[in-house]
C-alpha cells in the first residue's frame, strides 16, 4: 500500500501539477501569436495538458510535427522541443503553466528544431559548453525563414550544430 505513513502517490501529471501549484501558486500566462498556415511553436511552460489541441485549439488536427532527421507526427508538446503546427487563421493562444527557468537540450549534429524557456532569451546567452552551435544559424519561420537574435516564449526555432551534444538555455 503506497499510502502508508501519509505518503500519497502522484499518479498523473495533473496530480504533480496540483501538488506544485499548492506549494507555488505563481503560475505564468503567456500569449503565443500564430499566423495562418505553418508555424514553428514550442511549449514555454509546464502545463497539466500538453496535447496540442488543448494548447492551440485553432490548430488543424494531425498537423503537429517534431524533427529528428525527418518529420515525426506528434500529439503532445515537450518542453525544449520545437514543432511545426498548421492553423487556418491568424490568432493567439493563452497558456497558463509553471514557469520554465532553464533547459538543457540534447541536440543532434545538423539541424535541430528547438524552443526556449518562459522568458525572452538572447541567442548569445545560450550556454554552449561544447562549442557546437554554428554561429548565425538560429531561424524562425513567418511566411519564410528569418535569422533571429532572441528566442520568444512559445515559438520554435531551427538551429544548426556541428556535432551532437547539449546546449543550456538559462539566461
Amino acid at each position: 500500500n503506497n499510502t502508508q505513513a501519509g505518503i500519497d502517490p502522484i499518479d498523473t501529471l495533473q496530480d504533480l501539477f496540483d501538488v506544485w501549484y499548492a506549494e507555488n501558486p505563481d503560475l505564468i500566462t503567456i500569449q503565443i501569436e500564430f499566423s495562418e498556415g505553418w508555424n514553428l511553436v514550442g511549449l514555454p511552460s509546464y502545463v497539466d495538458d500538453a496535447a496540442y489541441g488543448s494548447i492551440f485549439s485553432e490548430a488543424i488536427s494531425g498537423t503537429l510535427f517534431s524533427f529528428n532527421s525527418g518529420y515525426v507526427s506528434e500529439s503532445e508538446l515537450i518542453p525544449g522541443m520545437g514543432y511545426w503546427l498548421r492553423f487556418t487563421t491568424d490568432g493567439s493562444a493563452l497558456l497558463t503553466g509553471i514557469p520554465i527557468y532553464d533547459l538543457t537540450l540534447l541536440v543532434n549534429e545538423g539541424w535541430n528544431l528547438i524552443t526556449g524557456i518562459s522568458s525572452l532569451t538572447n541567442v548569445i546567452d545560450i550556454h554552449d559548453p561544447g562549442g557546437i552551435i554554428i554561429s548565425g544559424t538560429f531561424y524562425n519561420f513567418n511566411s519564410g525563414y528569418g535569422q533571429v537574435e532572441q528566442l520568444v516564449p512559445g515559438h520554435g526555432y531551427w538551429v544548426r550544430t556541428s556535432s551532437a551534444g547539449e546546449i543550456i538555455i538559462n539566461p
